[in-house]
């Protein structure tokens, strides 16, 4: 597995990796009620995909070609997206992908990343490192958002030499 900054031409892919991460991973949140899960993934589109892209910083883990994780950071350091493929669960990608948004989001100057945590995901963002901010907000449907948070180690300043940038993809 390798993680590496997400492009355009990974759109349709990541967007199939959200998809059935959501369908298939998420059953403890949707409840398999087909409203919710229509309303959760409206939205997750490739050209809502490639905007996310375009406008924050964003990396996929790959197992050769196969695109088998997402996560997208907001510049406010919010975590919008942290998804993994049905096939890679427990395969270490969702720590990967928190690993390398983390840094990016030291790399930035931001000292503390936010997330809304899916019921399935909130054990695994318990052991790496987050903590509830309060009580659960409605989500999609029947589906409840729990808002986490991370003070984050070691911050670089703005204008410090990094790996990555906020800057958009350019399109291959």
């Amino acid at each position: 597995m390798q993680i590496r900054s997400a492009r355009h031409d990974d759109a349709e892919q990541a967007c199939e990796v959200v998809r059935r991460s959501i369908t298939e991973l998420c059953h403890a949140d949707h409840r398999g009620d087909a409203p919710t899960l229509a309303l959760w993934l409206a939205n997750k589109t490739p050209d809502n995909m490639r905007r996310w892209i375009d406008q924050h910083c964003g990396f996929v883990a790959t197992d050769g070609a196969a695109i088998v994780g997402i996560a997208v950071l907001k510049r406010t350091g919010e975590i919008i997206l942290n998804y993994v493929s049905p096939d890679a669960r427990f395969h270490g990608v969702s720590e990967a992908l928190i690993a390398r948004l983390e840094a990016c989001a030291c790399e930035h100057g931001i000292e503390t990343v936010t997330l809304q945590s899916s019921a399935t995901a909130i054990r695994f963002y318990l052991s790496t490192g987050y903590h509830s901010l309060g009580p659960p907000t409605q989500g999609f449907g029947v589906t409840l958002c729990h808002p986490m948070a991370k003070r984050l180690g070691e911050v670089l300043p703005l204008g410090a030499p990094h790996a990555s940038n906020f800057e958009p993809a350019t399109p291959l």
